[in-house]
């Protein structure tokens, strides 16, 4: 999908009722720059959900992984969508989140405070919106995208969670790996 609006509703459960539409965001602008002219990374959507209080449901939605990526969660409020936070690749501070997306994104709180992260691929956006880490901040060979991500207690001799990761890209130092949850 090239052009044309693009929007998320809110439907009631029980009648089938649209409670309420809202624009999709982001936008999505530029075709060229989510990576490609065709198509292929402007239309690369992720979506679950979270509680990201501890206690309420939130909605993710994602766009692009490949190249730039942007997550928002929204909550609903008197039946309406309101937007809790939203963070861009492309904005100051977030630079690390481009490019570590995988085909899915998993919630669990990794850092073992209660509320629920978002674990985007390579990198793990915190309960209030920002992100917590990028395995793509220690530099070229490490993190990026990859194919296929699960979180679990995979190894009983570290406390917490972990994340294992099939890496697609080439040269990484690890075409598979585990990084500690909370800490990347």
């Amino acid at each position: 999908i090239l052009d044309g609006p693009e929007y998320l509703t809110l439907f009631d459960g029980e009648t089938g009722e649209a409670l309420d539409t809202i624009d999709y965001d982001p936008p999505r602008g530029n075709v060229n720059s989510w990576g490609d002219a065709y198509g292929n990374r402007v239309d690369r959507f992720l979506a679950g959900v979270a509680y990201l209080d501890g206690e309420h449901p939130s909605a993710i939605f994602a766009s692009g992984y490949y190249t730039r990526a942007v997550v928002c969660a929204y909550d609903v409020v008197d039946d309406k969508l309101v937007q809790r936070w939203k963070i861009d690749s492309n904005d100051a501070g977030n630079e690390d989140l481009y490019g570590q997306g995988a085909h899915s994104l998993t919630t669990a709180d990794v850092d073992n405070d209660g509320c629920q992260e978002v674990v985007y691929g390579s990198a793990t956006i915190d309960h209030d919106g920002t992100l917590m880490y990028s395995l793509g901040a220690a530099g070229a060979g490490y993190g990026g995208h990859g194919d296929a991500q699960r979180v679990s207690d995979f190894n009983l001799k570290n406390p917490g969670l972990e994340i294992f990761m099939v890496h697609e890209s080439h040269p990484w130092n690890a075409g598979i790996e585990t990084h500690d949850g909370a800490t990347g």
